[in-house]
């Protein structure tokens, strides 16, 4: 059923893919075929078991390596999961979830449930980050709240010094200092 139409979704993603990256028709056309003829190929007889679970078992290693496990790796480095959903994090871990029931009451497929344990596993590990992430957020915000009545009282006394000061003739600029706009004014960037 949801292979289907995850395989519906993939073919749209293909097309929408070749129309908007101005790919030459004759390469478009060349991967449509090698598509089709690798889809059919797999859903047929012709197509071993063993290759079969050598897919789905690449499949593992490859949402691991290339979505989760660099993401983690990006958060630990920042310190932070910059702004990563804590809700599309929950929404993960609880497909995971009930993947991980279906699996173990509807077909026992110890590769299925390893998929869909390390899965869970790196999708908690995300959900934990953004969750620090989102209390880290709310701490510095009311430490702010608390703090921010001492900035408005500055920036009140910038523009009532900044209002004090004769406005100069409409129109006229200062010109920038020669030094400045050079670069020679004895500081490097």
């Amino acid at each position: 059923g949801e292979v289907v139409a995850c395989w519906a979704q993939d073919i749209v993603l293909i097309a929408l893919i070749f129309r908007f990256s101005n790919t030459k028709k004759w390469i478009t056309a060349a991967v449509s075929v090698a598509v089709t003829l690798s889809c059919v190929w797999l859903l047929s007889p012709y197509c071993s078991h063993s290759v079969l679970v050598a897919l789905q078992a690449s499949n593992i290693v490859t949402m691991a390596l290339g979505s989760r496990l660099p993401q983690i790796i990006l958060n630990m480095r920042r310190g932070n999961a910059g702004v990563l959903s804590v809700t599309t994090c929950l929404l993960n871990v609880a497909g995971n979830a009930a993947r991980i029931f279906t699996t173990i009451v509807l077909t026992g497929d110890m590769l299925m449930l390893g998929g869909f344990l390390s899965q869970g596993t790196l999708n908690s590990i995300l959900l934990y980050q953004s969750l620090t992430t989102a209390k880290q957020q709310r701490t510095t915000a009311a430490a702010d709240g608390t703090a921010a009545a001492e900035p408005a009282a500055a920036a009140d006394a910038t523009a009532a010094a900044a209002a004090a000061q004769p406005a100069s003739p409409a129109g006229a600029r200062k010109a920038p200092d020669a030094a400045a706009v050079s670069g020679l004014d004895g500081y490097s960037s």
